[in-house]
């Protein structure tokens, strides 16, 4: 679940944006961009998992059983809307628990993580000289593959999308990994990000593997979050 919102494809690019490697006062805006693009994906979430046929019949059951226990209708729709909550929160947590966790780690040095990392790399996308900070981007070597490269990090903020952005971001990493001999570019993201999905796909990348997320417990089960896997051979 490495990429937030990168915004769709468009025949006009963003004036004014550059792209350059990170430099260390990028640190707090970069943090952010990322933070508030995943969150972003918290009503989307809630709405693909509330119209899942499982929680919906879940809702269903639930609220009928409330009904026979009670004989209440306002019960059963109040256990109804419990339900729903809990679904809001299994799709917020799921995010928010991972926007934690990232800037617990490598995004609480992007230049130690990325920078001194042999093979790996962090972009940022800017408005002018020296202005705010509107994407982000970063790669990092495949542990498990010498000759394979991880796009991770790719953000766009809400107030540069539709113009390309994620497009140039991605190309700069898939050109820093064919400079640097790499084979094989792989990335995650859920199944939430349509749009993200849309562009990888329309870049080249195909999906190679989409898997429930390796923890969570019954909150990833309700939020019907999958992570999808994709490649492009470089």
């Amino acid at each position: 679940m490495d990429e937030g919102p990168a915004g769709g494809r468009s025949s006009a690019a963003a004036p004014g944006l550059a792209i350059r490697p990170y430099r260390p006062g990028d640190s707090g805006q970069a943090r952010r961009i990322f933070a508030a693009g995943m969150l972003e994906l918290v009503p989307a979430a809630f709405r693909r998992a509330s119209r899942s046929p499982a929680n919906l019949g879940l809702l269903l059951a639930g609220s009928g059983a409330a009904y026979a226990l009670t004989a209440s209708p306002a019960l059963a729709g109040l256990s109804g809307l419990a339900l729903l909550a809990l679904v809001y929160l299994s799709c917020r947590e799921a995010y928010a628990g991972y926007v934690r966790e990232s800037l617990r780690e490598d995004l609480a040095d992007i230049e130690g993580r990325y920078l001194r990392e042999p093979g790996g790399g962090f972009w940022v996308a800017l408005e002018g000289v020296g202005g705010r900070l509107a994407g982000t981007v970063g790669a990092l070597p495949d542990p498990g593959d010498p000759t394979a490269c991880q796009l991770v990090r790719l953000s766009v903020d809400r107030r540069y999308r539709r113009h390309g952005l994620g497009a140039r971001l991605t190309q700069t990493v898939l050109d820093f990994a064919r400079a640097r001999g790499y084979r094989r570019c792989s990335l995650q993201t859920s199944n939430v990000q349509e749009p993200a999905l849309r562009l990888y796909q329309s870049l080249g990348f195909r999906l190679v593997l989409s898997s429930r997320p390796p923890i969570g417990g019954l909150l990833i089960h309700l939020s019907k979050i999958r992570l999808c896997t994709l490649e492009m051979r470089l």
